[in-house]
């Protein structure tokens, strides 16, 4: 069983941005998030089988994803998993279909999901125990495809290694 998720991967850019804002924020009442491992969760999926596995890579290559951006221009505080954590004030459609489409996906193959509704965010720090404010330049988060990933613990943490890569389309408007 691997413990598995839908994501997307930021480009050099706005890794560089992010690490920034935890710069900013990191104090002795937070954990960076190690910036190897920043990504947007899509999807999460939990433990999944071989079988799953292989049935999720077979049907992701279907979904149909369009070139995305996402401007994170929130930095929030998440008391129960005690997170900081940039937000977007507004989701587009891309994004919402992806995030949607890959939920459906995950559901026809059995896997149980988050029924919450989807709200995309990035981790910057864990074990926080309170806000922090900042004020920062939004975070423009450019996707042009989306990752099966999974969840490694090591004697150094948890690492995210991509599995596989999709290639999202640019959509005329």
């Amino acid at each position: 069983m691997k413990r598995l998720f839908f994501g997307l991967e930021p480009g050099y850019e706005t890794r560089q941005q992010c690490t920034t804002i935890m710069q900013a924020i990191d104090s002795p009442d937070n954990q960076p998030v190690p910036a190897a491992n920043l990504h947007v969760t899509l999807v999460f999926l939990g433990l999944v089988d071989a079988a799953q596995q292989s049935a999720l890579l077979e049907e992701a290559a279907m979904i149909p994803g369009a070139k995305l951006t996402i401007t994170f221009n929130q930095l929030e505080y998440w008391q129960k998993p005690g997170i900081l954590c940039l937000t977007a004030s507004d989701a587009s459609a891309e994004l919402l279909m992806l995030a949607d489409s890959l939920t459906a996906m995950a559901k026809k193959l059995a896997i149980p999901v988050d029924e919450r509704p989807y709200l995309a965010h990035v981790t910057l720090a864990r074990k926080a125990k309170h806000p922090v404010e900042l004020a920062f330049e939004p975070v423009i988060w450019q996707a042009d495809m989306f990752c099966l990933f999974e969840s490694v613990s090591s004697e150094n943490g948890v690492e995210y290694r991509v599995i596989k890569r999709w290639a999202m389309e640019s959509r005329a408007g």
